[in-house]
């Protein structure tokens, strides 16, 4: 280090080492500019950029070299070949260039490097063909350690140098790497320079062709100036050029950009548009715009089609009048077609308001009608939807007519009959006629649909409103309040006569046989009749008048009519009392059975006991089976009421011997509860009785009701072991069916048939005798109810009666007289005293 130190301050001249350290900083800065014009460059471009490049900072380590040697004073004279020199420079300019298109031949981060490294090499290169160009009268020794330093410097130099410049590319770090690349070249030089050694040899002497150093030294001075200076010229004047070509490409591209953008914009506005068009003319309704002079200014083709506007009218611009006076005048509105229509039209549009929304409906020649809904716009004109609403109408009006009128007879129902009635009230209100109501109910519709199926009860409804259509005036309303209840308004001017005499044409009209296709029935009806206002001032309260009078009239036989009176209030009132009274006659334990026995003919022996139901009403007393009874089945009351008699009865049965049995009655209404199985085994569990004890007595009526839930519920409790008894034998017109249909234990032959055994003609006797007889002939238990004379006994045992039960053996008595009774145990004989004759009904008479 101290002898590089002693080479530099004591054999050169300090003013050229400075002016050789200026020159290599002018060359390295032009070198990484013009480098960085390269980078930015291609292809072919970039080629030159990298040769100018090269050639310029090949140049500056020329000219650093020999400006250096001219301030190097050995001694001695010095010279130069040209032809060395010349290599020396061409060597530089190579290799520096080969370098730097290293650097920027690829993308990875080990080119720039080693093309720093090369340059170093290229720096070497130079440095030791200018020294061997060197001519002195002496010879040249090398110091190696100093050589090696010297090439390690101009590499490690070259190589920061230029991993820099590829990487920057700003003021600051375009400083730093021509520093570092002035380094390179002075830190190599001189640590070189540092390495030699001249030994004087005055044998030897420079070549008369070498350079002379103040040639040297001009040539190296004005070349330097002028291609460095070009080079920097070049370089600022490319630098400026190339920011003005960015600046003009960057205007260029955002003129681009705004053009695509326009055109985008362009693109969407008109896919916008086609897809308004598509969804305007693929709208369900009509659409038109008009300004504020009231001229067209767009619409869709739903609005074109609607109106059969033509083209001439369908152009922007159009005004409104010359549209309307177009539907006007074609006849396509419903109304005239004059021009007066036209004006008179136009003026009652121009009447509406401006600035409100507004909506009408047009009525079409072709019968639709189309909703207009006007909407105003700001600044004036409006927009207008023009919907067609001809099936919503339709729709509107079905579902209206469907909620005013009965499905299966088309006949008003009970809503629109009580709308009706209000508005002729109102006009009977004010002095108009009176208004008659009828009540009309079919007798033993409830059969007919049970027995021959609910499609023939629907054909008989539909019979009947036919027939009740053809007995009525214009004036009148019929109206079907459900099931086979209908009513009758119309306005009379004698209320007795008239509402006496259309009662009489629909009774006789209903009496008449009705053909249903299959069939052919005859069948009756009850009317009720009420006359406003004299019965009522509403229509509920003349309603309910004619419905009282519909049950008075049932009451009193089928096939009447009866007018209401105000004593029918009353029992109304009363049967609502005695309803109210039922209800809590079973919490406050009003209820009582009673036991009548049946006895078995050969042995004389009590063989078991039915219950019979008894209602001891605290103030009224002991009210008959018969009058509470209908009343409960109505109400639904007789589930709760059978199901307490069912485990009463099995209770109570607990305390007798096991080969007594207990019967008991079922009503239709306990078979539609779907509770009677579990009911009856409950009370069998309750009462710890054996099945086979407990008797259950269905009438033909339970069954006919609603045969196959009826049939279900039996069979089940027949496999419990409960035995099943067929009531009120002969009564009926399906006793035979059922029989076929169901294995019944017991027949038990009804009291009306029994009495007749002893009645005083001979046909009588002879059917009732028979149909004894048919009963037994089925060969199941029978029993005979209501026997009370010794000649009904003797004439049921001669015909193999199994059973007999009626007062000529007992009277319903009280449990308590039940254990008596068994007590006693003695066989039931005829000479039994006959009991004055008593009126009994079972629980389900």
């Amino acid at each position: 280090m101290y002898r590089i130190f002693t080479c530099i301050s004591g054999e050169h001249d300090w003013r050229l080492v400075l002016l050789a350290c200026l020159v290599c900083f002018v060359a390295s800065v032009v070198a990484v500019n013009i480098f960085h014009r390269a980078i930015a460059s291609q292809a072919r471009t970039r080629l030159i950029w990298i040769a100018i490049a090269g050639a310029a900072i090949g140049y500056g380590i020329w000219a650093t070299h020999f400006i250096a040697m001219l301030a190097y004073e050995p001694g001695i004279p010095t010279g130069y070949s040209i032809a060395l020199t010349a290599l020396s420079l061409a060597a530089a300019m190579l290799l520096t260039s080969g370098g730097l298109g290293f650097a920027v031949s690829g993308s990875s981060s080990w080119h720039a490097p080693i093309g720093g490294a090369i340059i170093g090499a290229g720096i070497a290169s130079m440095h030791y063909l200018g020294m061997w160009a060197l001519e002195v009268p002496g010879h040249v020794a090398w110091s190696i350690d100093l050589v090696v330093a010297s090439i390690g410097f101009g590499v490690l130099f070259g190589y920061t140098a230029l991993a820099i410049a590829v990487r920057y590319q700003d003021r600051w770090m375009t400083t730093a790497a021509a520093l570092l690349l002035t380094l390179a070249i002075v830190s190599h030089h001189f640590t070189a320079m540092g390495a030699v050694e001249i030994v004087p040899d005055p044998r030897l002497a420079p070549d008369a062709l070498s350079l002379s150093p103040a040639f040297l030294a001009a040539t190296i001075a004005g070349v330097a100036l002028s291609v460095l200076g070009m080079s920097l010229v070049g370089v600022l004047a490319d630098r400026r050029l190339a920011l003005r070509t960015h600046r003009f490409e960057e205007i260029i591209n955002q003129l681009s950009l705004a053009r695509q953008q326009v055109e985008a914009s362009q693109r969407e506005l008109q896919e916008q548009k086609l897809r308004l068009d598509t969804a305007i003319n693929h709208m369900g309704e009509g659409l038109c715009m008009f300004d504020a002079e009231k001229r067209l200014v767009v619409c869709n083709e739903r609005y074109a089609n609607m109106y059969r506007l033509p083209p001439e009218l369908l152009r922007p611009g159009t005004l409104h009048r010359d549209i309307i006076t177009h539907r006007i005048v074609s006849g396509i509105l419903k109304g005239e077609t004059s021009d007066s229509a036209a004006t008179q039209r136009l003026a009652t549009l121009n009447a509406l308001p401006a600035n409100e929304i507004n909506s009408r409906v047009d009525e079409l020649a072709d019968g639709r009608l189309i909703c207009v809904t006007r909407q105003p716009m700001i600044g004036g004109g409006w927009v207008a939807t023009h919907l067609d609403v001809t099936e919503q109408r339709r729709s509107e009006a079905k579902i209206t007519h469907m909620a005013q009128h009965d499905a299966l007879t088309d006949l008003p129902n009970r809503v629109l009959l009580k709308e009706r009635m209000a508005q002729a009230l109102s006009v009977t209100g004010q002095g108009g006629p009176g208004l008659a109501v009828l009540m009309l109910d079919l007798d033993r519709f409830k059969d007919i649909n049970d027995t021959l199926g609910h499609p023939a009860g629907d054909a008989l409804l539909q019979a009947v409103a036919a027939r009740l259509r053809r007995c009525v005036s214009e004036t009148a309303l019929i109206a079907r309040l459900g099931g086979d209840e209908f009513a009758v308004i119309d306005f009379v001017t004698d209320p007795v006569a008239d509402a006496g005499q259309l009662a009489e044409k629909i009774r006789t009209a209903l009496s008449e046989a009705l053909d249903l296709g299959h069939h052919r029935v005859l069948t009756t009806t009850s009317i009720g009749i009420a006359i406003a206002p004299r019965d009522g001032a509403d229509s509920d309260e003349i309603l309910r008048s004619a419905d009282l009078a519909l049950y008075s009239a049932k009451s009193r036989g089928r096939g009447s009519y009866r007018f209401f009176e105000p004593e029918l209030d009353q029992l109304l009132q009363a049967r609502r009392g005695l309803e109210r009274d039922l209800r809590h006659a079973l919490l406050n334990g009003e209820f009582e059975l009673h036991y009548q026995p049946f006895i078995n003919v050969a042995s004389g022996e009590t063989s078991g006991f039915e219950a019979l139901l008894r209602w001891n009403h605290p103030q009224r007393g002991m009210i008959p089976p018969a009058k509470f009874i209908p009343l409960a089945e109505e109400t639904g009351l007789i589930v709760p009421l059978g199901e307490w008699v069912l485990r009463t009865a099995c209770a109570e049965a607990a305390k007798w011997p096991d080969d007594l049995k207990i019967a008991v009655n079922l009503s239709p209404a306990q078979f539609r509860s779907h509770e009677l199985v579990p009911v009856v085994m409950r009370a069998l569990a309750s009462a710890g009785i054996a099945p086979q004890r407990l008797e259950l007595e269905v009438t033909e009526t339970a069954i006919i009701h609603d045969s196959e839930a009826v049939f279900t519920a039996l069979g089940q409790l027949h496999d419990l072991g409960v035995r099943i008894a067929l009531d009120d034998f002969g009564t009926g017109y399906s006793s035979l069916s059922f029989l076929q249909r169901f294995p019944f234990d017991k027949v038990k032959i009804d009291r009306s048939f029994v009495s007749e055994l002893s009645a005083a003609t001979d046909e009588s006797r002879r059917i009732a005798r028979a149909v004894v007889r048919f009963a037994v002939s089925l060969g199941k238990t029978t029993t005979a109810e209501g026997v009370e004379t010794r000649e009904q006994f003797d004439i049921l045992r001669d015909d193999a009666c199994a059973e007999v039960q009626g007062f000529h053996f007992s009277p319903p008595v009280q449990g308590a007289r039940v254990a008596q009774m068994i007590a006693e145990r003695a066989p039931a004989t005829v000479e039994y005293p006959i009991v004055p004759r008593r009126v009994v009904a079972g629980a389900a008479s």
